[in-house]
């Protein structure tokens, strides 16, 4: 998982995600403040987009992990 800061561009963070799933891990979250939104990313090809309305599941990686996004951008304004 990576919160994405307001410094780095997309391109740049997309970029370490696809390196990370290449290198082996078996999922990447990209955390974006600014847009309250988390990519998902399970292969190169299968990237989701996860916004408030829905929730963040651990699946096969952490089983029975679950967190609304909304609740990951509660502090913020």
């Amino acid at each position: 998982m990576e919160v994405v800061s307001p410094n780095e561009s997309a391109d740049e963070v997309h970029a370490k995600a696809q390196m990370w799933i290449e290198s082996g891990s078996e999922v990447v979250w990209l955390v974006w403040p600014g847009d309250r939104t988390v990519s998902v990313y399970r292969s190169p090809d299968n990237v989701r987009v996860l916004t408030t309305g829905q929730t963040l599941e651990g699946d096969d990686v952490l089983p029975g992990f679950a967190v609304p996004v909304a609740d990951l951008f509660a502090g913020l304004k």
